[in-house]
């Protein structure tokens, strides 16, 4: 089967991870989940009255008033069933996102922005989430930009909620503040030293819930720790930030610690595993993700330790995002089958990859 998604504007928003130097911190998402008051939560609703939301809420957010509080650029309305699978799995890719969009139909929706920063999906558990997207390490500053943006759209639309357990949402475990703060962390140092698991046991905090990119906490792709907060209810916004920002903080020095040790050890064995990753990367005639992730993670590893040369962190930060299924796609000029993916993953590589020397 060839694939031929039409590429509409989902495609074309810009990729803030394209700019990011930053070893260790990839991204971060910060996520509020908010419903309309009066109306029942999507999973009891018609198509018509899903419809009436969508209507409600895209009037309000795309307001000027709302897009000039936000500071959001050009914000515009995707229906969901006006765009393809290729599409709304870009969208997962794009946002990092736990939920699958490929379900999205009649009477669900998104809200975006030209920056590539900002998505509201409508109708998904939720009547709105609101989520934007953070490549700095900057989780006050996105929390309080966000805040802006509910803020706005609160004055037009009251939400569900109840002075004993705040804002309601479709899951109740999420209700109170329904914040929800993702952070992604490249581990590297610790996964192949082989101590993330003491580290991880060493800083453990119940109030947050830490597991690979697929949301397996028995298998971190890519060496990618994604932590969230596990409680919305009974805490503050800036309790659950702060907690936030201590936690990853403590993993960050953890990490840097360990990757100075890497290099000052000089370990043959730490050596054999770049220089295998090197290979498999620039010699593989086909590459699956999973292995092409795991692989970058280990050059971001001797790249720093000085063993890679020709390429920094913000390149091979870029292409660990840029070489997963959809962004490839999105890339392609011809038609080619899933088959095919894989070589076409592999010659991506190679052409990011062709300044790069082992020193080894």
């Amino acid at each position: 089967m060839k694939i031929n998604e039409p590429q509409g504007s989902i495609l074309f928003q810009k990729k803030p991870w394209s700019n990011n130097p930053n070893p260790i911190w990839l991204a971060s998402t910060v996520t509020l989940l908010r419903n309309i008051e009066k109306f029942k939560f999507p999973g009891k609703l018609d198509d018509d009255r899903k419809k009436q939301i969508v209507s409600l809420v895209s009037k309000d957010l795309l307001a000027d008033g709302a897009t000039a509080v936000g500071g959001l650029t050009k914000p515009s309305l995707i229906k969901g069933e006006s765009i393809g699978a290729l599409e709304k799995e870009y969208l997962v890719e794009h946002f990092m996102s736990s939920h699958n969009y490929n379900e999205a139909g009649a009477g669900e929706g998104f809200i975006l922005d030209e920056s590539g920063e900002f998505l509201a999906t409508l109708n998904m558990n939720d009547h709105v989430h609101l989520q934007l997207l953070d490549i700095k390490g900057e989780l006050e500053n996105t929390w309080s930009r966000l805040v802006k943006i509910e803020t706005a759209l609160g004055k037009k639309l009251n939400y569900s909620y109840l002075p004993k357990f705040g804002f309601l949402t479709a899951d109740p475990t999420q209700c109170g503040t329904a914040l929800l703060v993702t952070v992604y962390l490249q581990v590297s140092g610790l996964v192949h030293m082989g101590i993330v698991d003491d580290i991880l046991e060493k800083i453990a905090d119940e109030s947050f819930y830490i597991s690979g990119i697929q949301g397996n906490p028995n298998e971190i792709i890519g060496d990618i720790l994604m932590i969230q907060n596990n409680y919305t209810l009974g805490l503050t916004e800036e309790n659950i930030i702060s907690s936030m920002r201590s936690l990853t903080t403590k993993l960050i020095v953890e990490e840097t610690s360990t990757r100075n040790q890497v290099k000052k050890d000089n370990s043959a064995d730490m050596k054999d595993k770049v220089s295998r990753a090197y290979g498999i990367l620039t010699h593989s005639y086909q590459i699956e993700s999973v292995e092409a992730l795991n692989a970058l993670s280990l050059l971001k590893l001797g790249a720093e330790a000085g063993w890679i040369s020709g390429i920094g962190n913000r390149e091979l930060n870029e292409l660990t995002f840029n070489c997963r299924r959809a962004h490839l796609l999105h890339e392609c000029t011809e038609k080619i089958s899933q088959e095919e993916i894989p070589h076409k993953r592999a010659e991506k590589i190679h052409k990011a990859l062709k300044e790069v020397k082992l020193l080894t």
